[in-house]
């Protein structure tokens, strides 16, 4: 099996047997962040095609001394759901966080119970509130500080703050649910 270095040189002296790969190799990831972003059902596969069309025109810009292929392609996803989000919506609904003076951000420490599986998680993300979602995604899935948040989104950075304090905060309620019952 060739490295992702391998097939992106290939790809970049314009061979289509490794674009295919490529696609091949990702779109099962790619699918998987579009669900992990909610990206409605109706626009999954254009959204999907616009990706890896924006990942194989800018290939040349891919640096392997700056990170692995798989940690610029999951940008690129999230880069390109987060436009079309903005797109859409233009800017996030945080009317209900505009004084966030008396708001406590309490730190979220319990540690995800063994016995909660990967498919329940995943449900709980989709249900969560949009964006409280975005942020829960960018911040403590893909690492993202609420700085690199709060350009993507346009919101202040104690908007992120006060979003993913109360998306685990939500998170927390859920999954205590699910113990007790």
């Amino acid at each position: 099996m060739k490295t992702d270095i391998e097939i992106i040189k290939k790809c970049l002296a314009g061979d289509q047997l490794a674009y295919k790969y490529l696609y091949e190799k990702y779109i099962s990831y790619c699918y998987g962040m579009c669900n992990r972003y909610s990206v409605e059902k109706a626009n999954l596969k254009d959204m999907v095609q616009v990706i890896f069309s924006n990942v194989f025109r800018s290939l040349e810009s891919f640096d392997s001394e700056k990170s692995q292929f798989k940690t610029w392609f999951t940008r690129v996803c999230i880069n390109q759901i987060l436009a079309d989000r903005r797109k859409r919506f233009r800017t996030l609904d945080t009317q209900y966080i505009e004084d966030v003076s008396d708001y406590s951000l309490n730190k979220w420490s319990n540690p995800i119970e063994e016995n909660i599986d990967k498919e329940y998680i995943l449900s709980l993300l989709t249900q969560m509130p949009e964006n409280y979602r975005v942020v829960f995604n960018l911040f403590i899935i893909d690492g993202y500080s609420h700085e690199e948040i709060s350009d993507q989104l346009g919101i202040s950075k104690s908007s992120s703050r006060v979003l993913l304090s109360r998306a685990r905060t939500w998170v927390k309620a859920k999954f205590e649910n699910h113990l007790i019952s």
